[in-house]
């Protein structure tokens, strides 16, 4: 019997535990941090998973997708915000795009430049169904940005 280093290698590979990543991630209420940034939305959980829109709410949680991790604080955070306001005020894109983008710039995470970067983002999208397409969408969430009164 010829054994080879790559038969050994192959049977090694068989002999390691196989682990398997996890689909997603159930976060408690109060204790979701984004980018250093404690994020509540009171008793909603949110759940951190692979997803195909970058966030959505449902079944009484917030959905976000892992890869709005990677973006930076100010955007993770009007998402996460944007999606609570689908808790608070029920379906309504605009109205969640204008209460989201007032918490930011009334807390402090959504600054005129941030603001600006999240909007390149959006700019390009065509729109659908229940979103205005890109241009008339951030012009509706730049008036709400800069009115001095919370909607």
């Amino acid at each position: 019997m010829k054994i080879t280093i790559k038969g050994l290698y192959l049977a090694a590979l068989l002999c390691l535990p196989v682990t398997a990543a996890p689909a997603q991630e159930i976060v408690n209420a109060g204790d979701l941090t984004l980018a250093g940034y404690r994020a509540s939305c009171g008793p909603v959980q949110t759940v951190l998973m692979k997803m195909y829109d970058i966030a959505e709410a449902r079944d009484g949680r917030i959905f976000l997708n892992l890869r709005l991790l990677e973006r930076p604080r100010a955007q993770q955070m009007f998402w996460y915000t944007h999606e609570c306001a689908h808790h608070i005020f029920g379906a309504g894109e605009a109205r969640a795009d204008c209460w989201s983008v007032q918490q930011g710039r009334v807390q402090g995470w959504l600054t005129l430049a941030e603001f600006d970067a999240l909007s390149k983002g959006m700019y390009v999208h065509p729109g659908d169904a229940t979103h205005a397409a890109g241009p008339a969408r951030v012009a509706a969430m730049r008036a709400c940005y800069t009115r001095t009164t919370i909607t």
